[in-house]
């Protein structure tokens, strides 16, 4: 039996008062294999920490998130009686 891979949410960073991200593309794939879709964000950090010294960085980032799971209905059947039928020669 399998085990059970439980997936941690991605949290992408927000900009703050010393760092400013930029998106600057994002790309979805779905991979019906995996029941998975692969996002790739492409990121433009700006460091606002010395105004003096202010630089840019790219960055690219890359997870997968998992499909929802479907509950799968099972259906419950009354239990067939067999009869057997006894000859008698």
């Amino acid at each position: 039996m399998p085990k059970e891979v439980k997936y941690v949410p991605v949290v992408e960073p927000k900009t703050s008062s010393c760092v400013e991200y930029i998106e600057l593309g994002r790309t979805v794939t779905p991979q019906p294999v995996f029941k998975k879709d692969t996002i790739r964000v492409r990121l433009l950090q700006r460091s606002l920490g010395n105004p003096s010294e202010t630089f840019d960085t790219e960055k690219y980032w890359e997870y997968d998130v998992p499909w929802p799971v479907e509950e799968v209905k099972v259906q419950e059947k009354a239990p067939v009686k067999e009869t057997v039928e006894v000859k008698n020669a």
